[in-house]
């Protein structure tokens, strides 16, 4: 001790004084007079988990209740509440000790706080895991890494088919990127694969379409048919409707029908919507080429769609088909188109299928220095596009056709011919003129096979095209 008693002007403290044994006592005769106490609707302020039964008249835990007093097992008494906390968390059959105190050390107890934390966790949805907790961290990027593979072999696949090239190329593509350094796994590298991941792709995009078809009031149909390397006619099914003011197109399925007659064209058709789950009542119009077992007014597929589907069902014949008829059904007389045929088509074969003719056309080119190129197929396609490049072509070409073919006259009995019918003035000149009677129609050809070209548009195009022809008319005469 300091000994202050021994400093000059030090004060003794006071004497403590003992607690009163009976504040006990007078506690209980407080709790005795005062008015009995009842719950403080303000307890539950901050406190989600505290109710109140009015019919009880005690106060419960619903967490503590449904993480403790729920479930049966082994140490769950009849009215099950846990046998290890019967008798100690009384908010899970009901406290009736209104006192704020109560309330707080029961928040603060160690079995209430597992329980919020076992709310808590299950209240966290599969994405919250895969966030926040380190486990879910490693699946996402696990999840991450081969998704990144599978876009890598998707695109691949798609390149393939998109393309027109065998399947054996997805093969030494994949190999390509992994060369590149692109990690596309040890698996799905082959052509099974790919085909798996076609018709994923496939699959993908016709539902697309049914998705657009749903949010469409009506929709037109076009339909084609072709052969396959095997002989096997293979009919085209495309949709075009208009979707949000913007008119679409859509490929969606292509097969082998029984056979191309009307009857069998239609099975095929409804045999696709019903595949598709799509509503043919909407079907309004159909386009098509100028075969008759299409446009056929009694027997045609687009017949037997108006008695069947829709009376007031539209078939428009293809205007680029219609347009290329008319060219043809005006020149199928002249003897000189049938000569710049046979010229055009000859010209191609000899220069193409033979490696020597075309080395002496090329040098030909470079020695005359014109810009002349190798001559182009004109067959094959009936669009007017292709003839009109094939003639360009070949009077871009004329001189080192000429000059070329004259060398090769005296032993080549074809080059000798191919000559002749080049130097035919009358052919000259009817090229000459088809150049320029043919450049309108083939801008209104390329025009008409515009994807968002519509009815009202060719109409117009072709009104525009025959007053340029008149105007040439009026010119030649």
């Amino acid at each position: 001790m300091l000994g202050l008693k021994f400093v000059e002007g030090a004060i003794p403290g006071k004497k403590l004084k003992l607690s009163n044994p009976d504040s006990t006592k007078n506690n209980k005769n407080y709790e005795a007079k005062r008015p009995p106490r009842k719950f403080n609707p303000k307890w539950k302020e901050g406190r989600s988990w505290l109710t109140y039964n009015d019919e009880k008249s005690a106060m419960t835990c619903s967490v503590c209740v449904e993480r403790y007093a729920s479930k049966s097992g082994s140490n769950r008494t009849p009215t099950g509440i846990s046998s290890n906390l019967k008798g100690q968390n009384t908010f899970l059959d009901g406290c009736t000790n209104f006192r704020v105190t109560a309330v707080v050390d029961h928040e603060s107890s160690v079995a209430h706080k597992k329980a919020i934390e076992f709310q808590n966790a299950s209240a966290k949805t599969g994405s919250d895991i895969l966030t926040n907790t380190s486990a879910g961290k490693a699946l996402q990027s696990l999840r991450k890494a081969e998704k990144d593979r599978l876009v890598f072999l998707f695109r691949n696949a798609h390149a393939v088919m998109k393309h027109n090239r065998p399947m054996r190329d997805y093969t030494w593509l994949c190999s390509l990127d992994q060369v590149k350094g692109i990690d596309l796994g040890g698996t799905y590298i082959n052509d099974k694969a790919a085909i798996e991941f076609v018709k994923s792709i496939a699959a993908t995009e016709r539902d697309n379409t049914v998705d657009f078809l749903s949010k469409v009031n009506f929709f037109s149909i076009m339909m084609d048919g072709s052969t396959d390397i095997s002989g096997d006619e293979q009919e085209a099914l495309y949709l075009r409707f208009s979707l949000h003011g913007k008119v679409t197109e859509r490929f969606l399925a292509i097969g082998t029908p029984n056979s191309t007659c009307a009857v069998d064209l239609e099975s095929f058709l409804m045999k696709v919507f019903t595949d598709c789950r799509i509503d043919k009542a909407k079907l309004v119009g159909m386009g098509s080429d100028g075969a008759s077992n299409m446009v056929g007014k009694k027997g045609g597929l687009s017949a037997l769609l108006k008695n069947n589907i829709n009376d007031e069902l539209v078939n428009v014949h293809c205007f680029a088909h219609r347009l290329e008829l008319a060219f043809r059904d005006v020149l199928k007389k002249s003897k000189l188109y049938d000569r710049l045929m046979t010229l055009l088509i000859g010209l191609y074969y000899f220069y193409t299928k033979q490696y020597k003719n075309k080395r002496g056309l090329l040098d030909a080119i470079r020695a005359l220095n014109v810009k002349g190129v190798v001559p182009t197929k004109v067959t094959g396609t009936r669009w007017l596009a292709h003839l009109f490049r094939g003639m360009n072509n070949m009077m871009r070409t004329f001189q080192a056709y000429e000059a070329h073919l004259c060398s090769l006259s005296h032993k080549n009995p074809k080059a000798e011919g191919l000559a002749k019918i080049l130097l035919r003035k009358d052919l000259v000149c009817f090229v000459l003129f088809l150049q320029e009677a043919l450049e309108p129609l083939m801008r209104l050809s390329l025009k008409l096979q515009k994807t968002e070209s519509t009815v009202a548009d060719s109409v117009i195009w072709a009104e525009s095209t025959i007053e340029l022809l008149e105007e040439f008319k009026t010119s030649l005469c």
